[in-house]
């Protein structure tokens, strides 16, 4: 960090300020990270990005040097810095992740509500002939659009994408079969008169509130009238099955997230593929109980399991049985 420090106050600040780029024969700072310097397209917008608000606001320079800020960071904030503004942002921003920064410059600046609306991107000339053209569904708002630019191959290969506009709402946006968009259109209809306005958001809210509320029931035992207590005194079992009460304690206890900590304090925040962890292996102890289960992520069930029965048995037990180590525990 110390070295990308010097080069940067050094030498990007002054060839960027006195244009210096041109007598090595660029015909820009950009071109001369790029030809001079052998950065990336992506380094290189980024690093000039980070000179220029360095340049302007040294508390800048102060955060990198602390360990504050990085790159995607300066570029995010850099637009928004002011005299006024820049010790505080540049505050709120510390040891941020780039979707932190975004989520905190949009509940600065709120941005306007996005239409809903759902449209048919444009396919590749050989296969255009032989997929049905599907109209839109407009939820809301007119029915006339503007005309629609090719959208490129590869964004519509590209996951669905979610990005804050500020006061609590979000613009999600995704990529749907034609499976999905008739079923859309079925619901939407069918919803009709719950959802006057055919809102696809409303809908969708609905749907995804019902599919977590059954994810939940599934995953965590969650349920609004528990049948059975947790076992007052646990006993060896012969089924890895862990009994639904335990596990719906255990999440709630979890805050269902992983429980790993580090060394020096730091929690594992991660919430997808959570799994319940035998604080004793299962293999060993036969027994379920709510202070002997932990929730923990793939990764670090897997490191516990390795760190129980080594490297070598584990991979010998993946490759006989066809099962994650995760699995073992």
């Amino acid at each position: 960090m110390e070295k990308w420090l010097a080069g940067l106050s050094n030498s990007e600040l002054l060839e960027d300020a006195r244009r210096l780029y041109l007598e090595e024969g660029c015909s820009s700072m950009f071109v001369y990270c790029q030809r001079v310097l052998h950065f990336a397209e992506g380094v290189a917008y980024k690093r000039i990005q980070a000179a220029r608000a360095a340049r302007c606001h040294p508390l800048v320079v102060e955060a990198i040097r602390r360990g504050e800020l990085h790159l995607t960071a300066i570029g995010l904030l850099a637009p928004k810095l002011t005299k006024e503004n820049c010790a505080e942002l540049i505050a709120a921003a510390r040891h941020k992740s780039a979707d932190e920064i975004r989520q905190l410059l949009a509940d600065r600046e709120p941005r306007p509500e996005v239409p809903t609306m759902v449209r048919r991107l444009p396919v590749p000339a050989s296969s255009a002939a032989a997929t049905p053209a599907l109209p839109p569904i407009s939820g809301g708002i007119p029915e006339h659009r503007a005309p629609v630019a090719p959208v490129p191959r590869a964004a519509c290969a590209e996951r669905g994408q979610t990005q804050p506009l500020g006061a609590e709402r979000y613009s999600v946006q995704f990529t749907a079969d034609s499976a999905l968009y008739e079923q859309l259109q079925e619901l939407r209809a069918l919803m009709r008169h719950q959802v006057p306005d055919g809102d696809i958001a409303k809908i969708v809210s609905r749907a995804v509130a019902l599919l977590l509320s059954q994810v939940r029931k599934t995953k965590y035992a969650e349920t609004s009238a528990p049948k059975g207590a947790v076992p007052p005194s646990p006993k060896r079992v012969a089924s890895r099955r862990i009994p639904a009460a335990i596990r719906r304690a255990v999440s709630q206890r979890d805050g269902a997230r992983c429980t790993f900590v580090s060394e020096n304090g730091r929690r594992c925040d991660s919430r997808e593929f959570l799994e319940f962890d035998h604080v004793d292996a299962w293999t060993w102890s036969r027994v379920h109980s709510i202070e002997g289960i932990v929730l923990r992520c793939r990764a670090h069930n897997q490191q516990r399991a390795r760190l129980d029965f080594g490297e070598a048995h584990m991979e010998r037990f993946e490759r006989r049985t066809g099962f994650e180590s995760s699995s073992f525990t």
